[in-house]
């Protein structure tokens, strides 16, 4: 047999945004990438790997646009790769629609020059989502290869890594790195031996096959004389071939069907340390920018569903662009947190501009069909695919709330009142435009000696005549009193009320609160109790919850139970500090806000006494001591079986880890099940280490988490962990609320050899005065992480529905929703294309289960890229294999 050789893939890593803003790598992206294309036009023989991402391209020939033919032309003659993917994400920061518009958007790009990479290159990202082999072979795509995360019972060069549905894609296992090949030409004159020698003494690891030898790292220029060096270097040895572009490569590995069964498979996530560190704490760094990126991903989706719905073709070119807006953040060192101060404001600036443009959209349409509601009432869109109960919250004048609502609060109805001297009444003129004062309509203004009234409300009978206003006004002024007038701008009596209805899934209701439905289980708050005949919950004197699901008699107990923990480590890795743990609540007090009767709701504060910083040593925490102030709120809504917990803080306290406990109904907890990026992953108590990394047992989470009998529902990624019961007390969830840094890397780390970075100070993600704002739910009567009630409740605990105040002069008919689900499988997206409409459903069951929706319209099946797989679909009885993604395009003429 001939001996296995190099195969060198020249290449660069190149982070778009990490220890300098994406501005800053922009400048020596352009410079590289001019170079690159010099070289290659130079040297036929010479090829290069723009690191699996389109964003690179992009982002030159944003400032080189004359280039594109050249860079076309490169790929053309096959000596540059470039995508599949937008940008090389973290697979869990973002949710799984927004991993495939990734790979939507790097095909888009790529093709729109010459052609993608056919291999999902995914090198440096922080664990890989269980469900990514699933999304490539969607898009035709049969190859990965990456780095981290593989299992150390994985000692090949390549292995089959298969999604929980089955499908499967051959992944080249880049065992020693993406720069494998960088050690063995230095010294050069050493080159030909050192790569004999890697060769010998890793021969296990290829078993008799070509080697990939990965030449580059992270922003590495293309060696101008690489060519040379590998010519010269074959003179002395026959076991180095040629240059070759990574899908090149991949493109001449045995992918016959024996060859691919013969290898070792992979099923699932990859969160393994063996091969390299997986640097976990990047779940919990700069937490906020998790939960903008989960806000914004929510207002992109329910503008799509909304424009689907009752659009009117103007949207596309908005959500395009907010879309590449939020999956561009995505990169992995860049909703992660785990980059400098510059690069992490640039990132939530990026995220917070996809979500108000999702909000623009959803704002004017809803405008726009306002006209389908009467005044006085509110139209609500639902978001969600199933139908559900939606409560508004909207104003009335009077002072009583009508049968079936709540009332909130009574409104002020003086909004000013201020002295003015005679010859400054003439400023009114300049405060009123039109008939608009303060935001609201004039509806009357009336003179009293030395007093001007004015009424104002949403809505007036536009009677208000301006002009003879100021003719009164001017008037009074030519008088030159000298006594003051007194302005009041006055409001009728109102009240802020809440109101509920029913409304289809992904669709439109008239909420009139004159015809609220009667509440059959109404919520009562009583004291410290709440209760809606599904759950109660009881807050205790510490402010942690008891949570009894009274149908199954099952229990949470002491949830919410606040814990703090010295941080002596860094945006990637948490640093415990012996000692130092503070669980105790502080000071509490517990108000009733709202007693129901379709919304209960309890306030605790707690002012914990939390130690300022760590020490000078790093080792301990300091003495001195701030009052960390958290408020929990605790809310029922009517017909819910799960209670709503928000927790809101300002942080004050540096170098520490704040999490929530959530109680289980066990203890020796063997497992967890969590939900995010399309699948439910279980997991045991413990992570696979090996490589010089600790391997803490922290998780990441995004639709939900369950173990132990309790589940807790989530509106953003959350890093967590089950947790030993104290004294004979039962497991716990451990929820990261807050985690607090100063550096982005530390040098020496008690659970880490090596650094992750460089040790640059980034006193931004200590969040000092930083607001923090988390929601969740927590349910313990659910039998598991597959129970419909679940499911359900996942689907409708994370979209809030949208609302406008009616505007039309009586009720007409609002659009038909183009489909509803009521079963299992849980619609993702909803979406209009140029020639009809797309939905994606995702079956997180492990078995087998019925499509369930309702629709009027006939649909196919395609598959991730659009492609027909199936004609003549029936959504209503379509069987869905466990764990499986589905997509269905509609034709235009049914839209």
């Amino acid at each position: 047999m001939t001996p296995p050789r190099l195969l060198l893939v020249p290449h660069t890593h190149w982070d778009r945004e990490w220890y300098e803003p994406h501005e800053v790598f922009r400048v020596r992206l352009v410079a590289m990438v001019d170079g690159l294309l010099e070289l290659l036009e130079s040297d036929p023989g010479y090829r290069f790997t723009l690191d699996g991402q389109a964003a690179a391209v992009d982002d030159y020939l944003a400032l080189r646009p004359e280039n594109a033919g050249r860079v076309a032309d490169a790929v053309n003659r096959g000596q540059l790769a470039i995508g599949p993917f937008l940008i090389l994400l973290d697979e869990f920061c973002g949710d799984g629609e927004t991993i495939v518009r990734n790979l939507e958007l790097g095909i888009r790009s790529s093709r729109a020059l010459a052609s993608e990479m056919r291999v999902g290159y995914l090198p440096d990202m922080f664990g890989h989502a269980a469900q990514m082999p699933q999304i490539l072979v969607g898009f035709g795509i049969r190859d990965a290869a990456l780095w981290r995360g593989v299992p150390n019972r994985i000692r090949r060069h390549a292995f089959r890594w298969t999604a929980p549905n089955g499908d499967s894609v051959r992944t080249e296992n880049l065992w020693d790195g993406y720069g494998s090949a960088l050690k063995l030409f230095e010294p050069l004159p050493k080159a030909a031996a050192l790569i004999e020698d890697y060769l010998e003494r890793h021969a296990e690891w290829f078993d008799g096959e070509d080697v990939a030898g990965m030449y580059g790292t992270d922003h590495m220029v293309p060696r101008p004389d690489l060519g040379d060096v590998v010519e010269d270097t074959r003179l002395a040895t026959d076991r180095l071939g040629e240059m070759l572009t990574l899908g090149q490569l991949v493109g001449r590995r045995d992918h016959s069907d024996a060859a691919l069964a013969a290898l070792p498979e992979v099923t699932g996530e990859l969160r393994s340390h063996a091969r390299g560190n997986l640097l976990p704490g990047v779940l919990s760094a700069r937490t906020n920018l998790k939960g903008a990126m989960a806000e914004s991903e929510r207002r992109l989706t329910t503008a799509e569903r909304l424009d689907a719905v009752a659009g009117d073709g103007a949207a596309r070119a908005f959500l395009d662009r907010g879309w590449y807006r939020l999956v561009e953040s995505t990169a992995h060192d860049s909703a992660t947190g785990c980059g400098v101060d510059e690069t992490a404001e640039q990132v939530e600036a990026r995220i917070h501009e996809a979500g108000h443009i999702a909000r623009g959209l959803i704002d004017r349409r809803m405008r726009a069909l306002s006209r389908l509601a009467p005044r006085g009432t509110v139209l609500a869109f639902n978001p969600a695919g199933r139908s559900r109960v939606v409560q508004v919250e909207l104003t009335l004048e009077g002072k009583e709330a009508p049968r079936g609502t709540q009332l909130l609060t009574h409104l002020p109805t003086t909004i000013g009142d201020e002295l003015l001297a005679t010859g400054d009444l003439e400023k009114l003129l300049r405060r009123i435009h039109g008939q608009e004062l303060f935001g609201r309509r004039i509806r009357s203004y009336s003179w009293h000696g030395h007093g001007l009234d004015f009424v104002v409300a949403d809505e007036a009978d536009g009677t208000f005549d301006l002009a003879t206003f100021a003719s009164e006004l001017q008037a009074r002024v030519a008088t030159e009193d000298p006594t003051p007038w007194r302005v009041r701008t006055l409001v009728p009596p109102s009240i802020r009320i809440l109101a509920e209805e029913t409304a289809p899934g992904l669709g439109l209701v008239v909420v009139d609160p004159h015809r609220s439905r009667l509440v059959g289980n109404p919520v009562t708050a009583d004291g410290h109790t709440l209760s809606n005949g599904l759950v109660e919950v009881g807050v205790g004197t510490d402010g942690t919850i008891a949570i009894v699901d009274l149908a199954t008699g099952r229990r949470s107990e002491r949830s919410c139970l606040l814990v703090d923990d010295g941080d002596c480590g860094d945006s990637y890795n948490f640093g415990p500090v012996p000692g130092g743990t503070v669980d105790a609540q502080g000071q509490v007090s517990i108000t009733v806000a709202e007693p129901g009767p379709l919304r209960a709701r309890i306030v605790v504060t707690r002012r914990l006494q939390l130690p300022a910083r760590l020490g000078d040593d790093r080792k301990t925490r300091a003495v001195e001591v701030v009052e960390q102030l958290v408020v929990s709120t605790y809310e029922l809504r009517a017909g819910e079986d799960f209670c709503r917990v928000t927790v809101e803080l300002v942080n004050r306290a540096a170098d520490h880890r704040l999490r929530l406990l959530v109680g289980t109904r066990e203890s020796g907890v063997a497992t967890s099940a969590s939900a995010g990026q399309y699948a439910v992953t279980v997991r045991g108590r413990t992570a696979e280490g090996g490589w010089g990394e600790f391997p803490l047992p922290t998780f990441p989470a995004t639709r939900f988490v369950h173990a132990g009998g309790v589940t807790v529902l989530l509106r953003r990624l959350t890093e967590y962990e089950v947790v030993a019961g104290q004294g004979g007390e039962p497991d716990a969830i451990a929820l990261t609320l807050v985690r607090s840094v100063g550096l982005m890397s530390v040098n020496t780390h008690p659970l880490r050899d090596e650094p992750a970075g460089s040790e640059l100070p980034v006193p931004g993600a200590q969040y000092l005065g930083t607001p923090v704002r988390v929601e969740l739910a927590i349910a313990p009567g659910w039998s598991g992480p597959e129970a419909p009630e679940l499911v359900a409740a996942a689907d409708v605990f994370r979209f809030e529905p949208v609302t406008v105040s009616g505007s039309g002069d009586g009720a007409r008919e609002v659009p038909a929703p183009p489909l509803e689900t009521s079963g299992d499988v849980v619609l993702e997206s909803l979406r209009r294309l140029p020639d009809g409409l797309e939905a994606r459903f995702v079956n997180y069951a492990s078995a087998d289960r019925t499509m369930a929706v309702t629709t009027d319209r006939p649909w196919r099946r395609t598959n991730l890229a659009g492609e027909v797989l199936y004609e003549g679909v029936d959504p209503s009885t379509l069987s869905v294999p466990g764990s499986t993604i589905v997509t269905l395009r509609t034709s235009e003429h049914s839209v």
